[in-house]
């Protein structure tokens, strides 16, 4: 007995009764006469119906879907896509096909016939049901279900996830859940180390979808890939550390109500309190080295740039102690006799009068008269340990103008 709800119209109950009539005694038919003001469908060949047009079909495989008979259904739709690709009833038959093949665990299989819908029916109306679809497929790799070889589970692959989104976004980069997949597809990158194209991928969000709201997260995560570059890198790369503060200060300036605010400053604590123990530590290093001027600049960077850390108690407490030793001259960097004003000067005349006397007129008292014993400065002596290499000491730059090209002679 067929049960046929009330809800149902007439002729689709009738549809679904002849068909499974059909489906029993193998009688050829044709359901769409002329007279319905339809147009009648060319007559194809189906296993499951003798004859019947593509309408029939399709209605055939709705009913075993409707059944749970997915094993039908799926020979159903995919005998109506195959033989008849450019018939009206196609492009149903070809979700349809997915749909089954999604349900029943199929997910390869399922994602490709998606596919094929996206790229020959883009006017479908289940156009954006498929992509969420795809994109459930995609995410199903992404948290770790496992690629299968002959029916066998192995290994669980990002890769697979990541050529999933982009192959989304090939066929709907403007659907209205291409910033998810864009976002998606950053995560999966960023799940397989490949932290640039992961901000990349991230950033396109944001340049491509400006007005989604997968920009908040978007933003986020620049910060957090380029903090995890910083704090987990073999370089422990300062400045990653340094680009992820100020996209934060980004993210919070342009999401001040997102849920990830909270977690955003306490990641920047985080990266302060490493940078300053990072500075702190370079410091140590030349201090343990006996290269005290090196370890002063350090020792005064944590100082400026960290004031209200323990860090800064720390360097402050042991600059007192070097000055207390070695006094203030000993770690001041730069000119070891610094050159006041008139000194300057009477360097200046000198050169003149020496330049002076190498002219051919020159009739004034020898070179040597002028300059000296003493003057000439002695030679550098040259390095030859790497430790006796000191580095150059951090200077502010002066302020130029906008208008000006070059920079400022120091």
């Amino acid at each position: 007995m067929i049960i046929i709800g009330h809800n149902f119209p007439l002729r689709q109950r009738l549809l679904k009764c002849l068909s499974t009539i059909v489906l029993l005694a193998g009688v050829p038919l044709s359901l769409h006469a002329e007279s319905e003001g339809l147009v009648k469908s060319q007559s194809i060949t189906n296993s499951l119906i003798s004859s019947a047009t593509a309408a029939d079909q399709l209605t055939a495989a709705d009913a075993f879907a409707d059944s749970g008979d997915a094993q039908n259904a799926i020979k159903s739709y995919r005998y109506i896509a195959r033989s008849s690709p450019k018939s009206a009833e196609a492009p149903a038959a070809q979700f349809g096909l997915a749909k089954q093949l999604k349900q029943s665990g199929s997910f390869d299989a399922a994602f490709k016939e998606y596919q094929t819908l996206l790229q020959k029916y883009p006017q479908t109306k289940n156009f954006e049901e498929a992509v969420a679809d795809q994109i459930d497929i995609a995410n199903a790799y992404l948290k770790g279900m496992k690629v299968k070889f002959l029916g066998i589970p192995l290994a669980s692959s990002m890769e697979k996830s990541e050529e999933m989104y982009a192959a989304i976004l090939k066929v709907s980069p403007y659907s209205k859940h291409a910033p998810v997949t864009q976002f998606n597809l950053g995560l999966a990158k960023e799940k397989q180390g490949k932290a640039q194209e992961a901000i990349a991928a991230y950033q396109k969000v944001l340049d491509k979808y400006p007005n989604s709201s997968a920009c908040a997260t978007a933003s986020y995560q620049i910060g957090y890939v380029y903090q995890r570059l910083g704090m987990t890198g073999k370089s422990q790369d300062l400045s990653a550390l340094k680009e992820s503060q100020n996209n934060y200060q980004d993210f919070l300036l342009q999401y001040p109500n997102s849920e990830k605010v909270p977690q955003a400053g306490l990641n920047m604590k985080s990266m302060v309190s490493k940078e300053s123990a990072d500075t702190l530590r370079v410091a140590r290093f030349y201090d343990f080295n006996k290269e005290f001027k090196a370890s002063s600049i350090y020792y005064n960077d944590v100082i400026r740039r960290f004031p209200q850390s323990e860090d800064a108690t720390v360097a402050k407490t042991r600059l007192d102690e070097l000055k207390a030793l070695y006094g203030e001259d000993a770690l001041r960097t730069g000119q070891e006799r610094p050159e006041t004003g008139e000194r300057l000067a009477e360097r200046r005349r000198l050169q003149a009068q020496v330049e002076s006397s190498a002219l051919a007129n020159y009739d004034g008292p020898p070179r040597k008269e002028i300059v000296g014993e003493e003057v000439p400065l002695p030679r550098p002596e040259m390095k030859g340990n790497m430790r006796d290499a000191n580095p150059i000491p951090l200077q502010e730059p002066p302020v130029q103008n906008p208008n000006q090209k070059t920079p400022l002679a120091p």
